[in-house]
């Protein structure tokens, strides 16, 4: 990439490094900061520029551009704008189109296993408002915990799971019946039936 050459320029008398395009042979000139320095007071240096205002301005290439133009040297500016663009290369890209590209199979998430159905009896046990707690516990609203057991032989009557017990922090009451025994726990009763019980959430 072609740089602007800039010249630094001092007073004869000292003080300060400036920048300018130019250092000319003959007349005044003028700085990156707007100084113009009067015929036979200035000297061109090697010296690197210590004028902030100059050091600032070189990095603006609008101003660098009117410096070059007021001093009469844009055919210069002109020849190295030339001179870049002739180097630089174009960025050209390849886009191919859809039809070359290979369709990424889509990752589709496994099926979940629909949830399991609850039937409305399991055996002895009506199981509204029960939750599952594991093989054969079942779980009440209020925390009364109620045990089936399988009966190895199935029954004709589809009654394979008989009441075997029930666990339950708070009181118990057993109430005798006419045709049986009442136990009621928390939010469970526990009623008699002819070939049996029947255990199910208390009728509000």
């Amino acid at each position: 990439m072609h740089k602007v050459r800039l010249e630094s320029v001092r007073r004869k008398s000292g003080g300060r490094i400036h920048l300018t395009p130019k250092v000319p042979q003959t007349g005044p000139v003028t700085t990156l900061c707007g100084q113009t320095l009067a015929d036979g007071s200035y000297a061109a240096v090697q010296d690197e520029p210590d004028c902030t205002n100059c050091i600032r301005r070189a990095k603006d290439p609008a101003r660098i551009s009117g410096a070059f133009f007021a001093q009469e040297e844009g055919s210069e500016l002109l020849r190295l704008s030339l001179e870049q663009a002739q180097s630089r290369k174009p960025n050209l890209r390849v886009i191919s189109g859809h039809g070359a590209e290979r369709e990424k199979p889509v990752d589709w998430p496994a099926p979940k296993p629909p949830p399991e159905v609850i039937p409305d009896r399991l055996g002895e046990l009506v199981t509204r408002g029960f939750k599952p707690s594991g093989e054969g516990v079942w779980r009440s609203p209020q925390g009364v915990i109620v045990k089936m057991r399988k009966h190895v032989r199935p029954r004709s009557d589809g009654k394979d799971w008989r009441f075997a017990e029930m666990v339950f922090e708070g009181s118990i009451v057993a109430t005798r019946l006419e045709d049986g025994i009442r136990i009621r726990a928390g939010d469970v009763e526990v009623n008699a039936t002819d070939d049996g019980v029947e255990v199910q959430l208390k009728k509000k």
